[in-house]
């Protein structure tokens, strides 16, 4: 028996079997669409990508900036709850806090504080794109500090897709929020750009730059060494700092660092004087600018003892002047010939630290002696100490410490060891410690800079070629301040080392003649 099967509406097997006629197929555009915007889509991204990387000054503006705002106002609610940065609203009937007396009665009834419906969120109050970020102004409430947004601003910087946000507090009652779109540190070229008013740039370097002023200036020993991470110049002002502790592994840009240093100040009148107790390894390719240079212990010792007396007799001329600074002295009285900063570049500080026998630590102690004097005694009388070095701990000696106190400006660059970096910034926010613990290795020169206000910032020094410097060195070496006190106690040591060499004097019976 069969069954038959109604066609109803022109729909049965018959019909669905039935191929299409030929020249009647599909419309193919809508496909040729999606296909088109699907590889528009891939190739735009591809595109914003290598923007970012090769080109992020431009890519910013263009495409970060808009989308990382973007972000910020869509996510801003939701951060501040999560960061615990609300407060729950203040009127009870509508926002949250149940209450069974009256709203003018307030000693009277009962006040039941449950989890608040609504919450009001901190204002923003301010905003100012950079070429690098953005800067939100955040008024405080009444019971907030600035930590509570510190403890947030990772979670912040992960909402807003940027690379890092910095928190600082301009006045009282205001944040502002620094986010940094992109690590300007990966681009050091592009972030020279920027220039920092006073400050003396690198560029030029090896060529006269102008006329030559006999006469030494506050803005002279502001040096440009770098760029910060949010795009603005690294300066190195030695009136504002007087003293620097520098720290970094091999090949971290210490040295480089210190090189630029050295030729950013070669074109004025300052008297450089080097203690490279390595032998001279470092400092040696700069000494036709250098006015004095210590090879060993020895010859730092009476170097740095001889600048302790030159800092007692600047202190007694500012004492009988009534002035407390070699800056407020008239040109006439200052210190002959003119008023000549004297710049102590110390490179391998643990070689001072460091001794075998007794003597050597008699050495060592007369020196470390010495240069804390002249970190409490020179800043206002014109001597600042750079005090570089691979290794500094608690562990170098007693001495170690109390420098590093007097040091008040820290430049900690990748490290091989925590207690390094945990001595070189102290006093500094734990952040600041990590920072300094993550720095690349593929980075050299990025270092986390810091000083005795609790502020820190990443920055990295301008890569300097040290053929560069070196020959900055020797074109300014008429500028080379002659100090006479030095130099004779430093050829006295080196006088006393030849004859002890020479061996024993046969008009004193065998007795080496050095004794």
């Amino acid at each position: 028996m069969t069954l038959a099967l109604p066609v109803l509406g022109g729909i049965g097997p018959a019909s669905v079997a039935e191929p299409a006629p030929a020249g009647q197929e599909g419309p193919w555009w809508p496909v040729a669409v999606v296909t088109a915007a699907v590889l528009a889509v891939v190739v735009a991204r591809w595109g914003m990508e290598r923007l970012r990387v090769s080109r992020p000054r431009v890519w910013w503006p263009l495409f970060g900036a808009p989308v990382a705002l973007w972000r910020l106002a869509c996510t801003w609610r939701v951060l501040c709850e999560g960061c615990d940065l609300v407060l729950p609203a203040r009127h009870a009937t509508r926002y949250g806090l149940l209450t069974s007396g009256s709203r003018r009665h307030r000693g009277g009834g009962v006040i039941v504080r449950g989890a608040p419906v609504r919450v009001i969120v901190p204002r923003r109050v301010g905003l100012r794109l950079t070429s690098t970020g953005f800067m939100v102004t955040v008024r405080l409430f009444a019971s907030q500090t600035p930590g509570a947004y510190a403890k947030a601003a990772e979670a912040m910087a992960h909402a807003w897709r940027v690379h890092a946000v910095r928190v600082a507090c301009p006045r009282p009652g205001t944040v502002t929020l620094t986010a940094i779109g992109f690590d300007p540190l990966r681009h050091p070229g592009q972030a020279r750009s920027a220039r920092s008013g006073g400050g003396t740039g690198l560029a030029g370097l090896g060529s006269a730059s102008g006329p030559r002023v006999p006469v030494v200036r506050r803005q002279d020993l502001a040096v440009e060494v770098g760029s910060r991470e949010d795009g603005t110049a690294w300066v190195i002002d030695l009136v504002e700092r007087p003293h620097h502790l520098v720290t970094g592994a091999t090949r971290s840009g210490k040295s480089t660092l210190t090189a630029a240093l050295i030729a950013g100040l070669a074109p004025h009148r300052v008297a450089l004087v080097g203690i490279d107790a390595k032998g001279g390894m470092e400092l040696d390719p700069f000494t036709p600018r250098l006015s004095n240079l210590a090879t060993t212990r020895a010859e730092a010792v009476a170097v740095t003892e001889a600048l302790v007396d030159e800092v007692l007799d600047r202190m007694g001329t500012c004492r009988i002047n009534g002035v407390r600074s070699v800056w407020d002295l008239p040109v006439e009285l200052r210190p002959v010939p003119v008023p000549v900063p004297v710049v102590v570049v110390v490179d391998e500080v643990a070689e001072i630290f460091l001794y075998a026998d007794r003597s050597g630590r008699d050495e060592a102690t007369r020196c470390v002696t010495a240069l804390v004097r002249l970190a409490q005694l020179g800043a206002a009388l014109g001597v600042h100490l750079w005090v570089a070095g691979q290794r500094f701990g608690s562990d170098l000696g007693p001495g170690a410490t109390l420098l590093r106190a007097q040091l008040v400006g820290r430049i900690c660059h990748r490290v091989a060891d925590v207690e390094t970096a945990e001595m070189t910034l102290a006093g500094l926010p734990a952040e600041a410690v990590q920072a300094a613990l993550q720095i690349p290795t593929g980075l050299p020169g990025v270092a986390v800079v810091g000083d005795d206000s609790a502020n820190w910032t990443r920055a990295r020094s301008v890569h300097l070629d040290l053929d560069e410097a070196i020959a900055t060195a020797h074109h300014h070496a008429d500028l080379r301040v002659d100090l006479p006190e030095v130099t004779a106690a430093l050829d006295q040591i080196r006088c006393r080392g030849r004859h002890r060499d020479d061996g024993p004097d046969d008009n004193h019976g065998g007795e080496p003649s050095w004794r």
